[in-house]
């Protein structure tokens, strides 16, 4: 492939694009698409395309990666587009068959699968320990999204890389505006989770705590709606079992308005997070969320939300009554504060650190 570079130009690899549809896809997209001039092509693993692949191709294209990532000897097989320019790697996996150097940037969402691999599968684990390697022999510039990702990172694999730069976040506009629709046998009252069925999410510890709250025996019910994880047939084989806890899967945009509105809270002590959007988005529709008192989550909410332990089912459900309990005077205080931090994260301002970061990354280090 031959190409005109100009200066400060990269190689986007967004090979996050072929398998994942959660946040971490939306943010990467974004710099892509408001931020044209910096990149002079973007590769989808193995291929170089104009336009984000979708549907089919996508698919079959997402499981050829999948394959090869898991089951060929790693190595540096993909080539550059042309000598001389970097790439900005918008996962740190997909490092394991590139070239990788110290002029590169690697995008990293969170360092879990090295710290807590309890909460991943063991392939999982083994590439990304594989791909973190590979990083720290490069020691290319890094971007973490999180003060709490970076020191994780930091405490692991030490500070001797080009740069190590933090770029919190933002809130995306999504769900606020437009007409609601309840979903099939939700009424309210009831607490609210948006997630995927994950282990790190915490589900199991949730439902436990549900049913210790003595909130269904009050009316109240459990609705956790998002796409299937690895801990997806634990949570609906509890959620069976728990009176009151609803699992409803994916949900369409006009079904999340309406539960965001109709919600008594949001419900979300992640045992790992990179961030913590979802209890921010949660804020800008009028709902105090319970989360982990310490990480990411903490850093993105503050005193806006309820912190509790999340190893501890007692203390999430003494969480979820205090939430249901709280007086309106506090509410509006709380709410608040998470929606004045929201406004803080405008996407505006996360493309401006990433156009200043891309325009003087060569000259930056630590």
């Amino acid at each position: 492939m031959s190409v005109c570079v100009k200066q400060h130009q990269y190689v986007a690899d967004f090979s996050l694009a072929l398998i994942n549809r959660t946040g971490a896809y939306y943010v990467c997209r974004d710099v892509l698409e408001r931020l044209p001039e910096f990149f002079v092509a973007t590769r989808y693993w193995r291929s170089f395309l104009k336009r984000e692949p979708k549907g089919l191709v996508r698919r079959l294209l997402g499981q050829a990666m999948l394959f090869e990532l898991n089951h060929v000897r790693f190595g540096d097989r993909l080539s550059r587009p042309c000598h001389g320019v970097s790439t900005l790697f918008l996962d740190p996996v997909y490092v394991m068959r590139s070239c990788l150097s110290k002029l590169d940037i690697v995008l990293c969402h969170d360092v879990g699968p090295v710290t807590k691999p309890e909460l991943f599968d063991p392939k999982t684990t083994e590439l990304y320990r594989a791909a973190y390697s590979k990083i720290q022999w490069a020691k290319p510039g890094m971007v973490f999204v999180s003060e709490a990702s970076r020191s994780d990172f930091v405490l692991w694999f030490g500070d001797e890389f080009r740069f190590l730069k933090v770029i919190p976040l933002y809130v995306r506009a999504g769900t606020e505006s437009g007409e609601g629709k309840a979903p099939t046998e939700i009424e309210s009252p009831f607490l609210l989770t948006v997630a995927a069925l994950e282990i790190r999410k915490n589900h199991r510890r949730t439902i436990e705590a549900f049913a210790r709250s003595g909130l269904h025996e009050r009316g109240y019910s459990y609705v956790l709606c998002g796409p299937r994880g690895n801990s997806a047939r634990e949570v609906e084989t509890m959620a069976r079992s728990t009176p009151g806890v609803h699992v409803l899967g994916y949900r369409s945009d006009a079904e999340l308005r309406w539960l965001y509105r109709n919600a008594a809270g949001f419900v979300l002590p992640s045992l790992l997070e990179g961030f913590g959007l979802p209890a921010l988005e949660a804020g800008r529709h009028g709902l105090v969320s319970i989360i982990n008192a310490a990480g990411a989550q903490a850093e993105a909410v503050g005193e806006g939300a309820i912190m509790v332990d999340p190893t501890s089912a007692a203390a999430i459900a003494e969480g979820m009554r205090q939430v249901v309990e709280m007086p309106e005077g506090e509410r509006s205080r709380r709410i608040g504060l998470v929606r004045e931090r929201a406004a803080a994260l405008s996407v505006e301002r996360y493309i401006a650190q990433w156009s200043e970061l891309l325009a003087s990354a060569h000259e930056l280090s630590t």
